[in-house]
């Protein structure tokens, strides 16, 4: 027999501490995965259990060959976590000799109905139209349908972008001996030097958690860099502007918002199985299983791996896991194969919808729907601007309440003017002192309010006459060079402009960042900014700067 059985890679990944050299399983809080071994041979097809009454049908089993011994294998030292590898996972993929029967046929049964076990819940409600990046294919889901399309800059309105990096690197957990601001410099360096991470990629970190011994464990992923920075480039010719996510990022974003407790979600889409499992928000384990096929068998395979991994999660966290959140991507039958598990797959609700005259189901919209924008990868701009813009609209929402507020309460005193002057002749006819009395807190009150509502009145006057947020961001964005990273921006109205607040770093090396910074500064005052202050602080932990730019009101019409 040949020795065809898959090897799993997460014993041999060892997470490196700060000084390069391998950390133990006892030093490192992280997770320690039993070896699991999926073995696809033919002597475990009388071990597996049938459904009936396929199983009935079944022939009788084949003997059982005898296992070869195995050479044992050379340690590997990598830069990858315990327990997910840096690729994402191990890439499933049909095992048995030749002539063989899969095990997973025992659960495939072309004549059974098996969308009652799996108890699909559909929708049929709207939902705002995004962009799904598949293979190099970009489909337009709206409640029309799914569509093919070229380009992204016919959509003509506010949208999110998701990508499927099936070609990246991978994502994993690294363990890192250090501090917080240093665990991604040294994340960097570390997967530079195991070669995980080239000029190919680029290193997207999605957080940071302390562990017990001044350990930090760092959640990353490693973007194929031509097709995002391809995707982020079409945003700068996009005036409507969209946000990028890919299927890590938005499985984080769902498991951020499930809020405490342990929770696993996992996003099936054609080709793959994506998986994120975390405690509290804060992940654990994230793998991509590559099925080899689109067949029955290929996804029962990737389940049965998808189950052993989490089995291996419960003992590390001992905590049992309730059920794994099942989010189907994109299929155009909902009678998927649903082998017997220990953990119960539950569905998120899918949308019936028509592409290319045929039914498709898809969980997509309402899981797009719920990612928050913690799960969103890029552009930076658009990740500071759109929580402005949707500020804003509360804004002018409640000015115009109070603005009706103030109509309404207008007319009932303009209605009933004639009753109130005779009620208050009455009263002075009848009582001088009284009306004294009366006129004097009239006065007071006139005294105490009205200089509220004029500094009010002032305030919102100001903010009308300057321009709106999105025009004054866009502008300083024309003006900012790559290598300005704004962290931080206030807008400060005053009767002689906008004074303009930046924070951020000069990403330089720190013998030319001052020479950028004054540069910058230098075509802010050729635009017509004043600068009022500014200050940069050069070191090796980065180049920080912060000033304060005063925008004219004149420039509104420029």
């Amino acid at each position: 027999m040949t020795e065809d059985r898959k090897k799993p890679t997460a014993p041999d990944d060892e997470a490196l501490n700060a000084s390069g050299t391998a950390a133990s399983g006892k030093d490192v809080p992280e997770l320690e995965l039993e070896d699991v071994s999926w073995e696809i041979e033919a002597q475990e097809a009388g071990a597996a259990p049938e459904p009936e009454p396929y199983a009935a049908a079944q022939s009788e089993p084949e003997p059982e060959p005898e296992a070869e011994p195995q050479e044992p294998e050379e340690p590997v030292t990598r830069v990858a976590p315990p327990a997910a590898p840096a690729q994402g996972g191990p890439k499933l993929r049909p095992t048995a000799p030749a002539g063989a029967k899969l095990v997973q046929e025992s659960y495939v049964d072309p004549g059974a109905d098996y969308t009652a076990e799996w108890g699909w819940r559909t929708r049929s409600s709207g939902f705002p139209a995004f962009v799904f990046n598949m293979h190099g294919s970009k489909l337009l889901f709206s409640p029309r349908g799914v569509e093919p399309i070229d380009e992204v800059g016919g959509i003509g309105r506010y949208f999110k972008y998701l990508m499927d990096y099936a070609d990246s690197s991978g994502m994993g957990i690294l363990t890192l001996n250090t501090e917080s601001k240093y665990a991604e410099v040294l994340a960097r360096k570390q997967l530079e030097e195991a070669g995980e991470l080239s000029a190919e990629g680029i290193l997207n970190v999605f957080s940071k958690r302390k562990l017990e011994g001044g350990q930090i464990s760092v959640f990353y992923e490693i973007l194929p860099r031509d097709r995002h920075v391809g995707a982020i480039e079409s945003y700068a010719s996009y005036p409507q502007g969209f946000v990028v996510l890919d299927t890590v990022s938005l499985l984080y974003g769902l498991l951020k918002r499930h809020g405490r407790g342990v929770h696993v979600l996992a996003l099936h889409v054609p080709g793959a199985i994506i998986m994120v499992a975390g405690k509290n928000g804060d992940v654990y384990l994230s793998r991509r299983y590559t099925l080899v096929g689109d067949d029955g068998d290929a996804l029962v395979e990737g389940i049965f791996a998808l189950e052993q991994d989490i089995v291996a999660l419960e003992k590390n966290l001992g905590q049992k896991v309730s059920h794994i959140n099942w989010i189907e991507g994109l299929t155009n039958t909902l009678n998927l194969p649903r082998p017997d598990v220990e953990i119960p797959l539950v569905p998120y609700p899918v949308h019936r919808l028509q592409h290319g005259g045929e039914t498709v189901w898809s969980a997509l919209p309402d899981a797009m729907q719920d990612a928050p924008m913690a799960a969103v990868i890029g552009p930076r701009e658009e990740r500071l601007l759109r929580p402005l813009e949707l500020a804003e609209k509360y804004v002018w929402a409640a000015m115009l309440a109070m603005a009706l507020v103030a109509f309404v309460g207008y007319g009932y005193v303009a209605s009933h003017k004639a009753d109130a002057q005779a009620r208050l002749a009455a009263i002075q006819s009848a009582n001088s002192e009284l009306e004294a009395k009366i006129q004097a807190r009239s006065g007071n009150l006139a005294f105490q309010d009205v200089g509220a509502a004029v500094q009010t009145a002032s305030e919102l006057r100001l903010a009308a006459l300057a321009p709106p947020l999105g025009e004054m961001w866009n502008y300083l964005s024309s003006l900012r060079p790559d290598y300005m990273r704004v962290d931080g921006l206030e807008f400060t109205y005053q009767p002689e402009g906008v004074i303009v607040r930046l924070e951020g770093q000069v990403e330089m090396d720190i013998s030319t960042a001052q020479h950028g910074f004054v540069k910058f500064v230098s075509s802010l005052e050729s635009q017509g900014f004043t600068i009022q202050s500014k200050q940069i602080d050069l070191g090796l932990e980065g180049n920080y700067y912060s000033l304060n730019a005063l925008w004219p009101l004149k420039k509104k019409g420029d």
